[in-house]
């Protein structure tokens, strides 16, 4: 089991992916050579159709698990905001939630 920290970082790293620039001229192009390339194969030719497609599916599935990871992140972070918080609002209350004198 992953730690908030752990998830919350992780998102991060996802998001950085996802807006980086290069990474996605790379995926765009990628994805548009293999949509033309099954487009354009020859009915006869079922099995590279087959492969192209499945490019084309996988490459959308690694896009698909980079943003999931990227919102799991920023809910990841939303929680962590929220238990600091609520550790701020016992400590002003005077609670002692460490268990110790």
């Amino acid at each position: 089991m992953t730690t908030l920290e752990q998830r919350a970082h992780e998102g991060d790293l996802a998001r950085q992916v996802l807006e980086n620039e290069a990474f996605g001229r790379a995926f765009d192009a990628i994805e548009q050579e293999h949509i033309e390339a099954w487009k354009n194969a020859p009915a006869r030719d079922v099995e590279g159709r087959e492969s192209l497609w499945k490019t084309v599916k996988l490459l959308h599935k690694l896009k698909g698990m980079l943003e999931a990871a990227m919102t799991d992140g920023k809910l990841a972070r939303i929680e962590l905001e929220r238990q600091v918080e609520m550790l701020a609002e016992d400590r002003r209350a005077g609670l002692n939630t460490t268990g110790w004198p």
